[in-house]
């Protein structure tokens, strides 16, 4: 069963219509060529398959912030289509929208227009990873890679386990009872990763990576 978990639907802007795409064309076969009599038929071609359902599919996004006369557009109007599987990198200079397209993607802004849809059967498909790794100072590193654990009401000792188990793989085994103050910024980069893969999301969302050790 697939439920659209995320999927806002506001009014939208008119839409220009495109041309069909090639799979498209290549799928409206014609009548087979004749051939003599005798002669065998030449074996139709295979139809190509079809593309797998987007993963996300945003169309039409915009997210604008203030009141009128001092409104800001911060993203769009936007179309993107993400298949599953896929990776992908948006760039763009400072102030396009870019992680306002992220936040939106992870469920913690509404769009202003448009529509973002992410084709998943988990109720929290994506994990972020922040641009200021967002991690909380009075908490310990355990505890911060066990956050989106705890959220998800997933058992204590086994949120534990998972959680110890990135922290071994980043290398922060030792500094587990630690506080965030205590860490140097690479560290605290990896507090965020381990946090985020924690969860093991459907889609990952990065903003602004850093280089995964």
């Amino acid at each position: 069963m697939v439920n659209d978990t995320h999927q806002y639907v506001t009014p939208t802007h008119p839409h220009t219509p495109t041309r069909p795409s090639a799979l498209r064309e290549e799928t409206e076969v014609g009548e087979p060529t004749p051939t003599a009599p005798g002669e065998p038929q030449p074996p139709h071609a295979p139809h190509p398959p079809h593309p797998p359902h987007p993963k996300l599919k945003a169309h039409d996004l915009t997210r604008t912030f203030g009141r009128t006369p001092r409104t800001v557009q911060a993203l769009g109007p936007l179309d993107l289509t993400v298949a599953p599987g896929e990776f992908v990198c948006v760039v763009g200079p400072s102030g396009c929208g870019k992680s306002t397209l992220l936040r939106i993607a992870a469920g913690l802004l509404r769009p202003s227009t448009g529509t973002l849809e992410i084709r998943t059967s988990n109720r929290r498909p994506a994990a972020m990873i922040f641009q200021d790794y967002g991690i909380y100072d009075w908490k310990t590193v355990r505890a911060n890679v066990r956050f989106g654990l705890d959220i998800q009401r997933v058992p204590r000792r086994e949120a534990n386990t998972r959680a110890d188990d990135w922290l071994a793989r980043m290398a922060l085994s030792d500094f587990a009872d630690a506080y965030p103050a205590t860490l140097s910024g690479g560290m605290r980069q990896r507090v965020a990763i381990a946090r985020a893969l924690a969860v093991e999301p459907e889609l990952l969302l990065m903003d602004e990576p850093p280089p995964l050790p």
